[in-house]
């Protein structure tokens, strides 16, 4: 049987393999190299948390239930992850070992214990005796100091050891109060080291008594993956109780990896195996530092004295102000794209401002997720609501590791006199959607927001996303019917203007890539881009395979998860997949049916996952304005064409990477762009066949 659908855990692993490339791509500055290895870690403790978590789950309660895609259990697809880290790990141990020589470039040394300098053991010895040593507090394990709670994601060192009387014991040290790494500068060069190494040349200083036979440093993950549904609730319990319990609860779940940065006897092995009641497969050998959190203050601290080794500073531009012209009334005859990190977040929260202070004005209602911190998008609600305005804000308590952040806002807001309502019982709300009301001389009006990211000034400086403010009559009563919806713990049914997931979406696209293949059987130019974050609903992806199969052009641009296999003879040879990884997160959600010319154009807040197509509340507009098509198709065409850096998927699931000569990242040639985006005549090089050679001669 051909293999067209491949497993997501191994999608996803592909993906943070292509982010971890970036700590040694030639094009990526030498500091920023650390946040991207940074990065790769934090992926992957949130993968272990989240996704394997879930599995695991799924392991014991469905322990039968297969993926429809692949045919796999849970246990299936958990081996296969480790099958895949154990594989790659000497790879990835490589990429960490060749950044951190890379170092010396910046007078950098990561110190060697097994090959120390004089000055270098000086110097270290003095650390641990003045520094680290007081703030260790190691314990030997026996009947009356029982193995300790072991942390979610901290480390510590353990040791096996042997007592005069020939006894083995073991002892642990927690190392959890520690820096991420410590540094000192002699002569001008920055020495780093890292506290676990360093406790290992003198833990005998710790156990006096004792002979010490192993030393390994380990680090647990834990699941985090709390279901809601399962918690009983009273039918008048507030909601956000409810999570601030399950929070606490999510500290002490089970253990789905441990990892060792080196390997250990098998006796070791299964008394630790034992200890955390864990499944011995759990273990992952990873032969560089376990928490990989330091890249991001190392980084911070040398960008002080090396800032040419960061990526230059930018700064977003203010495609309109707001404060010299009325917003509203700039929308009642033109719609309004905002394209971050290019575009700022100024004009959406002027806008908000302005209808805070409009009297014509009656309500502002607002779809939330995850907001920065400090928030001047939550300000400006409150703002509104002390100005007399209804403020309805639908705040998703359930965004996963911001639950008390958006506890804590939904406290701020309420106080402000704001209206906050939790969202569905069975549906994360997970829609960027904001509707401004206004009644004048009778008559309702709206202004509608809608995007591909959160309302969150912080992501989108580093995201890459977009939102489309519109004064559209029939988007208005759409949004409306969506928190009306909302406020009744319903979805929505009918829609006119806008798909409203978890109803309308999925359906919609199968349907406009039907209408795509029948179009090319008449006139040959059928044409299917999507651009998206990851994909796995198995409707779409055979709708897709059938457009195909019919002749049609697919050209997919989906950064992360990707079941769907490329240029596979007779199932998906007219399919195309790119991934584009670089210094921003590519985030924006774009649909396009058809060539540029006579395309249909669709953003939203949803992928092609089934959490997005069928278990969330996702919104999605389509764009009407020509000019702001335009743009749009201009975005696609630049990521799409080859002579824009990314990586090509391939069918046997591995990415090649474009060589970068002579080609440029698209984020740089969207941050030119969009600086002129008034100079509409660029647009049309788009239309020129040789439009990407002009956009390189600009930066020569």
């Amino acid at each position: 049987m051909t293999k067209i659908m491949t497993n997501r855990e191994l999608s996803w692993l592909q993906f943070n393999k292509r982010v971890l490339h970036q700590a040694v791509d030639s094009e990526t500055p030498l500091l920023e190299r650390l946040s991207f290895m940074s990065i790769y870690g934090s992926n992957m403790d949130e993968f272990f948390m989240v996704r394997i978590g879930s599995l695991s789950d799924q392991m014991v309660v469905y322990p039968n239930k297969i993926d429809e895609k692949t045919g796999d259990n849970a246990a299936q697809q958990i081996d296969k992850v480790i099958n895949w880290l154990n594989s790659e790990e000497k790879d990835a141990a490589g990429v960490i070992k060749k950044l951190m020589n890379r170092l010396r470039e910046v007078n950098v040394h990561v110190i060697d214990f097994n090959n120390l300098s004089k000055i270098d053991s000086v110097m270290t010895k003095k650390y641990f005796n003045n520094e680290i040593k007081p703030l260790l507090s190691a314990q030997i394990i026996d009947p009356h100091h029982p193995f300790p709670f072991l942390n979610n994601n901290e480390s510590y060192l353990m040791t096996k050891i042997e007592s005069k009387d020939k006894k083995i014991k073991y002892g642990i040290i927690p190392l959890g109060r520690l820096k991420s790494y410590y540094s000192f500068t002699i002569n001008e060069a920055t020495h780093v080291f890292f506290a676990n190494e360093l406790i290992a040349q003198y833990l005998s200083t710790m156990f006096k008594k004792y002979e010490i036979l192993e030393i390994v440093t380990i680090r647990v993950t834990r699941n985090a993956d709390v279901d809601v549904s399962g918690e009983v609730m009273d039918d008048y319990e507030d909601f956000a109780d409810v999570m601030e319990k399950l929070l606490k609860k999510r500290k002490r779940l089970g253990i789905v990896r441990v990892q060792m940065n080196n390997e250990i006897s098998d006796e070791f092995k299964q008394y630790l195996v034992k200890e955390l009641e864990i499944n011995e497969k759990s273990i992952i050998i990873n032969h560089f530092p376990l928490d990989l959190s330091f890249g991001h203050e190392l980084k911070k601290e040398l960008g002080q004295n090396y800032p040419n080794y960061l990526y230059p500073p930018v700064s977003p531009v203010v495609p309109i102000d707001f404060t010299q012209k009325s917003g509203l009334s700039f929308l009642e005859n033109k719609d309004l794209l905002l394209h971050f990190p290019y575009h700022s977040s100024q004009p959406f929260i002027q806008l908000i401002h302005e209808a805070a202070n409009d009297p014509d004005v009656i309500s502002i209602k607002i779809s939330l997720y995850r907001l920065a911190s400090p928030s001047r998008i939550a300000a400006a609600l409150a703002y509104a609501a002390e100005k007399g305005k209804e403020v309805v804000a639908v705040m998703e308590l359930r965004a996963r590791f911001d639950e008390q952040s958006n506890i804590d806002f939904s406290k701020l807001l309420e106080d402000a006199g704001c209206t906050v309502l939790y969202g569905l019982s069975d549906y994360k709300v997970h829609s960027k959607v904001c509707l401004i009301t206004s009644l004048k001389n009778g008559t309702v009006s709206y202004i509608t927001y809608v995007g591909t990211g959160n309302f969150n000034e912080s992501t989108q400086e580093q995201y890459t996303d977009l939102s489309y403010i519109t004064s559209n009559r029939l988007v208005g009563e759409d949004a409306n019917h969506l928190f009306d919806a909302l406020a009744i713990n319903e979805t929505v049914d009918e829609v006119n203007a806008l798909w409203i997931a978890p109803n309308h979406f999925r359906l919609s696209v199968a349907d406009e890539i039907e209408h795509e293949i029948e179009r090319h059987q008449k006139t040959g130019d059928g044409e299917i881009t999507f651009k998206i974050n990851s994909m796995n609903d198995i409707l779409i992806m055979n709708k897709l395979i059938e457009a195909s199969q019919a002749g049609v052009k697919v050209q997919l641009i989906i950064r992360g998860i990707c079941c769907l296999i490329p240029q596979i003879e007779g199932y998906t040879d007219n399919v195309i997949i790119k991934s584009i990884v670089g210094r921003h997160l590519e985030h924006s959600r774009i649909f396009r049916f058809g060539p540029a010319h006579r395309a249909k154009i669709y953003i939203g807040s949803g992928d092609f996952l089934n959490r997005n197509t069928q278990r969330r509340v996702e919104a999605f507009i389509e764009i009407t304005q020509s000019n702001i098509k335009e743009q749009i198709n201009h975005i696609l065409d630049v990521e799409i064409d080859d002579s824009s850096m990314g990586w090509i998927m391939q069918p046997d699931l591995n990415y090649e990477q474009l060589s970068n000569k002579g080609r440029l990242h698209s984020q740089d040639v969207f941050r030119r762009y969009f600086s002129k985006v008034e100079e509409i005549e660029v647009i049309e090089e788009v239309r020129q066949e040789s439009w990407f050679r002009r956009l390189l001669n600009l930066f020569k």
